[in-house]
C-alpha cells in the first residue's frame, strides 16, 4: 500500500545542506514516498542523494525549472494525495509531517510550518501581506495555544497542500522563476477558492532562509524584486497598481538600502515580466539576469566606481598626527614639545578644517547617489508600468488571468 503523503524536496546546487535534511527527514515520525528532484545542479546534490537516501525516488532534470517548475513537475509524479513541501536546507523535527498532514485532514487548505532559525530563534509563523507596498513580512507572535491559525501566506520552506487542491488551482505559478513570491500567489489563489491557509505551530523546521541566493544579496534582491512586481500586476487592477503601489514603492526606495534601490532600477529596467509561463528564452535571460547580479554586475548605473572612491577618500580624509622618534631621548622629548607648539597649535587646526570638509563633502556626495539610485529605479517602475500598460492598446488593465502550466518532467 502507497503511502498517503509525500514529501517533496526541490535540490539546486545543495550539496552543502542537503545530506542533514536527508537525515532529519529519516527521523521523521509515520510512513511517507520521499521525492526528491534535482534543477540540473552543477555540483554532486544528486550523488548525495542517491547515497544518503537510495529509498527515495529522485527525479534529475536536465534544466533549472525554478522552485515552481520543480515543485510541479514533482507533484505530477508522485503517489501520495498530501504533498509536504521540504526545502534542502530546511530541518525538519521528528513530528513535522505528522502536525502538517492533521491540519490537512481536518480541512485546511494550505498548511505552513514553525520555522526557526538555526539557533532556534523564530524565523516565521507565516507572512502578512501589505497589499498597499505589496510587501511580505514574517509573523514571529502566534496566537496562544497550539491551534493552527490563519495568515496571508505560509513560508515556501516547509509547506503542506492536497494533490487535489494543486490540481484544482493548476500548479504554483512556473513565471515567478526561479524563486520567490509563488507560495504567496498560491495561498492568494487558495484563499480565493475558499481555502484556509493556515500555520500549524506544532509543525516545527529549522531553516538556514535564502541559503541559494544569499539574503539580502544583489542576486536575492534582483528576483524577489522581479517577482514582486509581477505579483503585483498579476492581482491589482490598473488604477490601484499606479495610484498606490507605485507612489508607495517610490516612498520605499527613498529609504531602502542601497543596493536594493541599485538592483531595483536594473530589474525594473527589464519591464515587467511576462504573466504566462516562461519559455526557453525568458529563462535564459533571467538566469543572466541572476548571474550578472552575483558577479556583481550593475550595467543600468555606475554607481560603484564612484563609492569605491568616496570610501577611500573618507579613509584617507582624518588626519592623524605623526609621532617623532628618535634614538636619542633628549632629542626625541625637545621634537615632541616643539611639535605641541608649532603644529598643534598653528598647523593642525587647519588641517582639522580641512579635514571636515573632506568628510562633508564625501558624505554629501554619498547621499547624493543614493537618492539618484532611487529615482532611477522610480523612474524604470514608472516606465516598466507604462510601457506594460500600453500593450493593451491604451485599455485599463484589470487584474489578468494566469495560464498557469504544469508537466511531468522533461
Amino acid at each position: 500500500m502507497n503511502p498517503t503523503t509525500t514529501i517533496i524536496i526541490i535540490t539546486y546546487n545543495s550539496a552543502p545542506q542537503i545530506g542533514a535534511c536527508l537525515a532529519a527527514v529519516t527521523r521523521l515520525v509515520g510512513d511517507y514516498e520521499l521525492l526528491v528532484l534535482d534543477n540540473a545542479s552543477g555540483d554532486d546534490s544528486v550523488a548525495q542523494v542517491r547515497a544518503l537516501a537510495p529509498h527515495a525516488r529522485l527525479l534529475v532534470e536536465a534544466e533549472n525549472w525554478g522552485f515552481a517548475g520543480g515543485v510541479n513537475r514533482a507533484v505530477a509524479q508522485a503517489q501520495g494525495e498530501h504533498m509536504l513541501l521540504l526545502n534542502p536546507d530546511a530541518l525538519p523535527e521528528p513530528h513535522w509531517a505528522v502536525a502538517l498532514v492533521e491540519a490537512l485532514q481536518a480541512g485546511a487548505g494550505v498548511v505552513g510550518s514553525r520555522v526557526l532559525e538555526p539557533d532556534g530563534r523564530v524565523q516565521s509563523l507565516g507572512s502578512t501581506l501589505d497589499s498597499t507596498r505589496m510587501l511580505t513580512a514574517h509573523r514571529t507572535v502566534a496566537p496562544p495555544g497550539d491551534t493552527p491559525f490563519a495568515v496571508d501566506a505560509v513560508h515556501g520552506a516547509a509547506m503542506g497542500f492536497s494533490k487535489a487542491l494543486w490540481q484544482q488551482l493548476g500548479g504554483l505559478d512556473e513565471g515567478f522563476f526561479p524563486a520567490y513570491w509563488e507560495e504567496v500567489d498560491l495561498c492568494r489563489r487558495a484563499a480565493e477558492a475558499g481555502q484556509r491557509v493556515v500555520v500549524v505551530p506544532q509543525a516545527v523546521v529549522r531553516h538556514a532562509e535564502a541559503s541559494a541566493t544569499g539574503k539580502y544579496s544583489a542576486e536575492f534582491y534582483g528576483y524577489y524584486l522581479r517577482n514582486r512586481l509581477r505579483y503585483a500586476v498579476r492581482w491589482l487592477p490598473w488604477n490601484e497598481l499606479w495610484n498606490v503601489f507605485r507612489p508607495a514603492e517610490h516612498v520605499r526606495l527613498a529609504s531602502a538600502p542601497l543596493l536594493d534601490r541599485r538592483v531595483a532600477a536594473t530589474a525594473y529596467d527589464h519591464g515587467v515580466p511576462t504573466l504566462g509561463p516562461p519559455d526557453e528564452a525568458t529563462r535564459t535571460t533571467v538566469r543572466a539576469f541572476g548571474a550578472a547580479l552575483r558577479a556583481g554586475t550593475l550595467p543600468a548605473d555606475s554607481y560603484s566606481a564612484v563609492l569605491a572612491q568616496l570610501a577611500d577618500a573618507e579613509r584617507n580624509a582624518v588626519h592623524s598626527e605623526t609621532v617623532f622618534r628618535s634614538r636619542f631621548g633628549a632629542l626625541a622629548r625637545v621634537r615632541t614639545a616643539w611639535n605641541g607648539v608649532a603644529t598643534r597649535w598653528y598647523v593642525r587646526p587647519n588641517f582639522d578644517q580641512q579635514t571636515r570638509y573632506n568628510l562633508a563633502t564625501q558624505r554629501a556626495l554619498t547621499i547624493f547617489i543614493e537618492q539618484e539610485a532611487a529615482r532611477a529605479a522610480a523612474r524604470a517602475l514608472d516606465v516598466a508600468l507604462l510601457e506594460w500598460r500600453a500593450g493593451f492598446g491604451g485599455a485599463t488593465p484589470e487584474k489578468q488571468p494566469l495560464s498557469i502550466r504544469w508537466g511531468s518532467g522533461n
